[in-house]
């Protein structure tokens, strides 16, 4: 009975995103269906921070919080318009790879960042940047 206490006690929290990355599937991926689902690092209202998985649909799968210590160095991340989803077709628009090794979100904790980052680390090497409101590009080799 306590777990599930517990568990209404966090769904009753709200929980505002840190980080998210991507699992991809055999460690490549060349489109959003090959992104699995998304590691979380979120902020609860008590400023605890909590990690979890959670599966991309069609996939169906979500791992019990737990909780680890609060990164440094990124803000909280309330919203953001440009989806993974996006991410990844802004990627193929861009001349720094056909595939890609990791993607993430987050909001680096510096005056020249203004907004959420997504990275992508390409098969070539190089890091692409998109903003996550303005979904402008950058290719990093």
């Amino acid at each position: 009975m306590k777990t599930l206490i517990e568990a209404n006690k966090l769904a009753e929290t709200t929980l505002l995103v840190l980080s998210m990355t991507g699992k991809i599937n055999n460690g490549v991926g060349k489109n959003k269906e090959d992104v699995l689902g998304f590691d979380y690092v979120v902020k609860s209202e008590k400023n605890q921070c909590l990690k979890y998985y959670a599966a991309n649909p069609p996939l169906i799968g979500l791992t019990k919080p737990e909780p680890v210590p609060c990164p440094l160095g990124i803000r909280v991340i309330k919203d953001y318009k440009v989806n993974y989803e996006k991410a990844i077709e802004i990627f193929h628009t861009m001349n720094c790879g056909d595939a890609f090794t990791d993607i993430a979100l987050s909001w680096p904790l510096t005056p020249e960042v203004s907004e959420p980052v997504w990275h992508i680390h390409t098969n070539l090497g190089s890091v692409v940047v998109i903003g996550a409101d303005s979904g402008k590009a950058s290719c990093e080799k």
